[in-house]
């Protein structure tokens, strides 16, 4: 019984909580990325285990030494696999030191079994009660020892999804924490480009920006572990060039948006958006007024430019005495206007930023006034 309920949980460990690492393995044996296969490599990886647990079964019999801690270097297997790529030699240590107190809690649970042939309630409550205490000792072990952290399952799967034939799965990862990294963040940029109606204007605000907010967060990495999970170049092709050695990455943005603009029908690519939302992440209102009127003539005009940039708009308009662009839209105006209104009522500034947060968090105003390293 311990044997298929110990084999059904690691399956279901491999298929749901770490599928993404274990496709993470195969991309970094093949050598470049490779498309997961959750319930394949769940049920080889369980196999494996499962049949080191019946060979170690059979050495510690043949030694005469405790069968039950056959569990243990099982379970340390299956843990330190998972987290070998992505911890410290330290945790590995930990771990295994771990895994030798987890085979002697085993052998003290497993003297206290009583095997008998005759099954009596009062036995078999003592048993069961020893049974659950092993079986619990296992899955803490394997669920909470890997090191994996969930800003590293967030980035894994979302560079999965945006790899696979629903990107749009990729929305859906890490959404209701706040959680975030540079990799992460730019990830979710590409994301929202490359799938949302109407681009990265409208959406990037809506995320979670890493401390420090500035024009190069919107790159991805160029390290080895990004190219297992969404290379650069995709980047590169999406905003049509790349990017000269030691270019800074906000005039690297404008040289795309200017070149996808003169060689395009329309000034508004996801090149310009890119480039847009680098200004407002580097707070360069002003700037920023010149260049949309460039970008989205026709919008600016109309009022209808994305919710970000109609955002940022507003907030220019608000905060210069003699501003140079003009822009309405009723809607906004009053939720700015509220937004100062709450903000002007709340004098402590911890409390104001936590109360903001909640109800403007998703805008651009928050962001700009309290959002990153900003003070």
């Amino acid at each position: 019984m311990k044997r298929l309920l110990f084999t059904i949980y690691l399956l279901l460990y491999f298929r749901f909580a770490q599928y993404d690492v274990s496709g993470y393995w195969l991309s970094l044996v093949a050598g470049h990325f490779v498309e997961p296969w959750p319930w394949t490599m769940a049920l080889v990886a369980t196999g494996v285990l499962l049949l080191v647990l019946c060979l170690t079964e059979k050495l510690l019999a043949h030694w005469h030494k405790p069968v039950i801690v056959a569990y243990a270097i099982v379970a340390w297997l299956a843990t330190a696999g998972v987290g070998m790529a992505f911890t410290t030699v330290w945790h590995q240590l930990l771990l295994a030191a771990g895994g030798l107190v987890l085979a002697w809690l085993l052998m003290i649970t497993d003297k206290h079994l009583r095997h008998r042939s005759r099954i009596t309630p009062q036995t078999f409550g003592v048993n069961f009660q020893f049974f659950a205490v092993q079986m619990l000792l296992l899955c803490l072990y394997v669920g909470v020892g890997n090191g994996v952290t969930d800003l590293q399952h967030y980035e894994l799967r979302t560079a999965q999804a945006l790899q696979s034939k629903h990107p749009k799965r990729a929305y859906k990862v890490g959404d209701k924490s706040y959680a975030t990294s540079h990799r992460l963040f730019a990830m979710r940029c590409y994301l929202m480009a490359t799938t949302h109606k109407k681009g990265l204007g409208d959406e990037v605000f809506s995320q979670m920006v890493p401390a420090g907010g500035a024009a190069s967060l919107l790159l991805l990495p160029t390290d080895n572990y990004q190219q297992l999970l969404l290379p650069a170049s995709k980047l590169e092709m999406l905003l049509g060039s790349r990017r000269h050695a030691n270019e800074g990455a906000l005039a690297y943005l404008h040289r795309c948006a200017w070149l996808s603009a003169f060689k395009g029908d329309s000034k508004h690519t996801a090149a310009a958006d890119y480039y847009l939302c680098a200004l407002l992440l580097e707070r360069k209102l002003d700037l920023f007024a010149k260049e949309i009127v460039y970008y989205y003539p026709t919008e600016v005009a109309q009022s209808k430019l994305p919710r970000y940039f109609a955002q940022a708009l507003i907030l220019y308009q608000r905060t210069r005495t003699q501003p140079d662009v003009f822009y309405t839209d009723s809607n906004i105006e009053a939720n700015y206007r509220d937004y100062t209104d709450m903000a002007d009522s709340i004098p402590n500034r911890t409390v104001r930023t936590n109360m903001l947060r909640y109800s403007y968090g998703e805008t651009y105003w928050w962001w700009y006034s309290y959002g990153g390293s900003h003070k």
